[in-house]
């Protein structure tokens, strides 16, 4: 069950990504931007719209750092001494967002208005 919970969540991510609004080759966005586009894509499935408040099934990751979301993200462990917010094993790994990290880092870390 829970495979297929990954594979339908990744499904949709990819959908959600494949379908939304292609950028201006001229005016690439920001990393900023870039992150926000990932996160608002993917990890709002779990996560809240804004980072800093708990989502549905996933904690507020606000100023996560690039380590952390490296090792969530992508190898669904913790960097060495973090303490985890939750104690649950419920995020995927998301591979494919391999490129898009240091995005989703400066994302989580700007200022929101």
């Amino acid at each position: 069950m829970r495979k297929w919970k990954q594979i339908v969540l990744c499904s949709l991510a990819a959908l959600g990504i494949s379908c939304s609004e292609s950028q201006d080759s001229k005016n690439p966005p920001s990393l900023v931007e870039r992150g926000k586009h990932y996160y608002k894509n993917v990890c709002t499935a779990c996560h809240n719209g804004d980072p800093s408040k708990d989502g549905t099934l996933g904690p507020a990751v606000a100023g996560s750092s690039l380590a952390l979301l490296e090792a969530k993200v992508l190898r669904g462990e913790y960097p060495p001494g973090y303490t985890p917010k939750r104690d649950t094993s419920a995020m995927p790994r998301f591979e494919f967002l391999a490129p898009e990290i240091p995005g989703l880092a400066a994302y989580l870390d700007a200022p929101k208005s």
